[in-house]
């Protein structure tokens, strides 16, 4: 049973958390193994691994990227978090020399206040870069739900599995950096 139907939903990539959490207590209840301990072993056993496919499918849906990402993984293609945007390259390149500066700098006991406040300021282009993907998600979420109820439309489904697998391992990629250059500057 995949995530999706746990919870009686489509495959579809803007969902009603206020419901999805309804559900997800309603089930709670009756799956939940403290309600079981008189049951027979196997509905026991049944309870315990219910409760387990709840809470993991809960938590996977109920977050945009990781809703989007087991969609794309459960239709069979993968998402790459390694893969740097094409735009990105040069600045990759450029926030990591300013990361390793500033490692070197605190090694060697020097001033950090300058290379702390360029990296800050490369971490807000990049938080706006996430906020453009975090929009080219939610746009690439609403055509794939509109394909859904087209039954003659599997070519265009895969086109937009691809694109959302771009999509997400691009932006798992920036929200990476974002984190190494939070840890870096955090020090």
């Amino acid at each position: 049973m995949n995530y999706f139907e746990v919870f009686d939903l489509e495959h579809v990539l803007n969902i009603d958390l206020d419901s999805l959490e309804r559900k997800f207590h309603t089930l709670s209840r009756q799956y939940h193994p403290d309600f079981h301990t008189s049951s027979p072993p196997e509905e026991r056993e049944r309870a315990l691994r219910m409760t387990a496919l709840l809470n993991d499918a809960y938590r996977t849906l109920r977050n945009p990227s990781k809703r989007a990402e087991y969609l794309v993984r459960s239709q069979g293609l993968e998402v790459d978090a390694s893969k740097v945007p094409q735009a990105l390259l040069a600045e990759v390149f450029e926030i990591n020399e300013e990361m390793e500066q500033l490692r070197a700098a605190r090694a060697a006991g020097d001033d950090t206040d300058t290379l702390v406040a360029a990296l800050k300021g490369s971490r807000v282009h990049i938080s706006r870069m996430r906020g453009d993907y975090d929009q080219r998600l939610q746009e690439a979420f609403s055509t794939w739900d509109g394909l859904i109820s087209d039954p003659g439309s599997d070519e265009k489904r895969r086109e937009q599995l691809s694109k959302l697998a771009d999509i997400i391992s691009q932006s798992a990629y920036i929200r990476n950096m974002e984190r190494d250059i939070e840890s870096e500057v955090a020090h």
